[in-house]
């Protein structure tokens, strides 16, 4: 018994010292190590999780952070990209195009409603309606930042036609007369003033300002290509509608003509409403007649540059210059197109104007032609140049604010 009893005691040496008993003998339910099992930390969880994410910087102009202004950069196509250029150029076809036939319209005015006056004082209308069709883009451009095209555009249309429509009950020249002491001529050209001037200057101003700046929601790379397509609809308007015009005026008189032309324009309009569709959201704080713009002298100059072509825009062969200097402006530059085009406009007229002579009268048509081909370029490539300095949130606003200087031109 004690020789087993001492086997199991543990051994000692010398010192009173024990040996370390082997790892084994510590086995128990409380007291086990695995020493293969590696020992975890504790996870401390931090009372206060800090952020890195700086607040976005703040606009100082409308008082809102720029992430809401970021949007996604423009398609460059597809579908509803370019039924929104179909529905601009209808746009441009309707209320451009008319304006575009002023020159047929005037004289009739000249012969029938307003024989009393000189040509110089019914200029005025056609002159006051293009004017108020560029300078009330001041306002409608914030507007279109803000609230987007599909309102505005269907308010323009409805105030356009109604001036048109109104025009067709305007009376023929037989039935004007001296009534109650008032001058009936002097009553007919303050509405023609007042219907083909002001209202429809102000119905064109809400149209043709929203089909232009909603280009820059579909296009950046190809914006010049797609202008170039909306603005050769005013140049097929001014073809078209004065063809109507010398058929039905001769055969129809005064009103039937503006009703036969009131349905066509209804019909481009109607068209237009429905394929234009905008793709950014209005931005707030904005909505407002804003001058800011022109603290950036890029876009101070720009403007200078609209108003000086806008003085030498010609008629003849403006459209094919509007498509084509659209289309090269993608690939080259919107002011490389504009500076090369000023300087073949500047050479078309040494060139050939300066040897105009009574027996060489066709050299007025090749001037024309050549000419209207250099400056119509403007009409296309001004508004892109103008978005070039800015992101297309905005474009509507520096869209009229520029124009609205030009049209003083």
């Amino acid at each position: 018994m004690e020789s087993t009893a001492s086997k199991q005691l543990p051994q000692t040496t010398k010192g009173n010292m024990t040996q370390p008993r082997p790892l084994s003998t510590f086995s128990s339910a409380s007291t086990h190590v695995d020493i293969l099992t590696p020992i975890t930390p504790p996870t401390i969880t931090p009372s206060l999780t800090l952020s890195t994410t700086l607040a976005p910087p703040v606009d100082p102009e409308n008082g809102v952070s720029t992430k809401e202004m970021i949007v996604d950069s423009p398609p460059e196509g597809g579908l509803q990209a370019w039924l929104t250029v179909a529905g601009s150029f209808c746009i441009t076809t309707a209320v451009y195009g008319l304006s575009n036939s002023v020159g047929v319209i005037q004289p009739y005015w000249a012969q029938h409603h307003l024989s009393s006056f000189p040509i110089q004082d019914i200029a005025w209308i056609s002159g006051a309606n293009i004017f108020l069709c560029l300078f009330l883009g001041v306002q409608v451009g914030p507007w279109f930042d803000r609230f987007g095209p599909r309102w505005l555009l269907m308010a323009g249309s409805l105030v356009y036609l109604a001036g048109l429509v109104g025009l067709g009950f305007l009376p023929e020249e037989s039935d004007v007369h001296v009534r109650q002491g008032v001058r009936a001529p002097g009553v007919m050209y303050g509405l023609l003033m007042l219907l083909w001037a002001i209202v429809m200057g102000s119905g064109a101003a809400l149209c043709c300002t929203v089909a232009l700046s909603v280009l820059a929601h579909w296009f950046e790379k190809k914006r010049g290509l797609a202008a170039g397509i909306v603005f050769v609809g005013s140049s097929v308007g001014g073809a078209a509608f004065p063809l109507v015009l010398r058929t039905t005026l001769p055969k129809l008189g005064w009103a039937w003509s503006m009703r036969i032309l009131a349905l066509i324009v209804a019909s481009l309009l109607s068209i237009g409403n429905i394929l234009i569709k905008g793709r950014i959201k209005g931005r707030r704080g904005s909505g407002a007649i804003n001058f800011a713009c022109f603290r950036d002298a890029s876009f101070l100059w720009t403007t200078v540059g609209c108003f000086s072509m806008c003085l030498l825009d010609f008629g003849l062969g403006s459209g094919v210059g509007r498509l084509v200097a659209g289309a090269i402006s993608d690939k080259i530059g919107r002011f490389n197109t504009m500076i090369l085009t000023t300087i073949f406009s500047i050479i078309t007229t040494f060139a050939v104007w300066m040897l105009v002579e009574t027996d060489r009268m066709w050299l007025i048509y090749l001037f024309a032609a050549l000419f209207g081909f250099g400056t119509g370029c403007v009409i296309s490539i001004g508004p892109i140049c103008v978005g070039q300095l800015t992101v297309p949130s905005k474009f509507g606003q520096y869209y009229g604010t520029s124009y609205s200087v030009v049209s003083f031109s």
